[in-house]
């Protein structure tokens, strides 16, 4: 029983070609949390200004969004092994160029504002060549082994990585910051220099970039276990925006402070970790689309549970459930997309699922926070939570394409 609920780590043992994809994403990550935390930092030693942090957040995510769809096009044109070392360098040029402008002795706000949006789209195009390009690296009885790998890099990453660059802006500045994850970053070139040619497996014509997302969405629209894939896990990325109510929430339900709101923003992270350590079994599933659904319906119910708590305890062990249930549903999900997609368009669909995740936790955060304004906290969550679970209902009783959904499909036309 422990052997099958184990993580599969057979993607790290048998392909040396994924370890090496797998240690420079896992620097990435590290990366981009250092970066998350330099620059506000950064910005509000300089100007004193919440508009200036968050117009330079809002350009590094524009450029970001904008790097998902375009690097969607280029992966599905381009040799994607060529496509991330091009990224990865222009990544780490971008954080050399801000440690050189954090060591001057008056640092340029406007070479910020361009550098961080220079990194975003770096970093968008290296996300989703390195997505595209993960089913060519293992088998495709190994996809949800990767994807669970992958997933437990993002949650670890995203909790550790914040830390360590505070810990670095405290101890030594912002400038170190910055050359910390410079070096990082150039330091992956040698890992994926030894990977082979991951060219597309069908050449995409030289169309027009605009075309060519046009057909991807196309492709997700009318392809009926991609599309119901999408459309559910954009409802899980609004349903994200309901983080943006826990500091109410705490003070006002569970008569809690900074603390309290501590463990609520970390114990989704922890459920997730002891999902993907556990995932073993994802990979054998015999109906990976139901597992998925009954998922879904699952999380967004114990979102609506969680408005009802009024115990710290009980509020954090609702969410450690929920970041489990929540990463169940992803690992599958990457699983079902990766199979179900033919190779010519993982570019695109892939740089869909990412700008869906970033752009739906956006709108998410935008929704919840416009109805923390007209409900007390709890009681917008328990909104919240049964309007999505009543949706993911629905879904489930009607894609079902998606219910019987296997993770190595018969081929099928796009």
């Amino acid at each position: 029983m422990l052997r099958r609920l184990a993580m599969d780590i057979g993607p790290l043992r048998d392909s040396r070609p994924f370890r090496n994809v797998f240690a420079a994403r896992t620097v990435s990550v590290f990366g981009i949390g250092m970066l998350a935390v330099a620059l506000p930092v950064q910005v509000y030693d300089l100007t004193g200004s919440t508009v200036h942090v968050g117009g330079v957040s809002a350009a590094e995510g524009l450029a970001l969004l904008a790097g998902f769809l375009w690097g969607g096009v280029l992966a599905d044109r381009h040799d994607r092994r060529r496509l991330m070392l091009r990224a990865r360098t222009a990544a780490g040029v971008g954080f050399v160029l801000l440690a050189l402008n954090a060591f001057l002795p008056s640092p340029s706000l406007v070479a910020v504002y361009a550098l961080a949006a220079w990194d975003g789209l770096a970093t968008g195009v290296g996300v989703t060549a390195l997505l595209a390009a993960t089913p060519s690296l293992v088998g495709p009885d190994k996809l949800v082994a990767a994807g669970a790998l992958n997933a437990l890099t993002v949650r670890l990453g995203s909790m550790a990585s914040p830390a360590l660059g505070g810990l670095v802006v405290s101890a030594f500045g912002v400038g170190w910051n910055y050359a910390a994850a410079a070096a990082g970053t150039i330091g992956t070139l040698g890992l994926l220099t030894t990977l082979p040619p991951l060219r597309p497996a069908a050449g995409e014509p030289e169309a027009n970039p605009l075309q060519a997302i046009g057909d991807g969405f196309r492709f997700v629209a009318s392809h009926r276990v991609v599309g119901s894939l999408m459309l559910l896990g954009l409802l899980f990325m609004v349903a994200g925006g309901v983080p943006v109510l826990m500091p109410a929430f705490a003070a006002r339900s569970l008569d809690g402070g900074a603390t309290t709101v501590g463990l609520l923003f970390a114990a989704p992270a922890c459920g997730a970790v002891l999902a993907s350590v556990t995932s073993g079994w994802a990979g054998s599933a015999r109906a990976p689309g139901l597992a998925l659904l009954v998922a879904s319906v699952t999380g967004f119910a114990a979102l609506a549970c969680l408005g009802l708590a009024r115990h710290p305890a009980l509020a954090v062990a609702i969410l450690f459930g929920y970041g489990f249930v929540e990463s169940v549903e992803e690992i599958l999900r990457y699983g079902l997309i990766q199979s179900h997609t033919p190779g010519s368009y993982l570019g695109r669909v892939n740089a869909l699922w990412a700008a869906q995740e970033t752009g739906g936790g956006a709108i998410g955060s935008l929704g919840a926070g416009a109805l923390g304004r007209y409900l007390a906290p709890g009681a917008a969550i328990v909104v919240y939570g049964t309007v999505s679970a009543v949706l993911a209902l629905a879904l489930a009783l009607t894609l079902t394409g998606l219910r019987t959904a296997r993770l190595r499909p018969e081929p099928e036309a796009g």
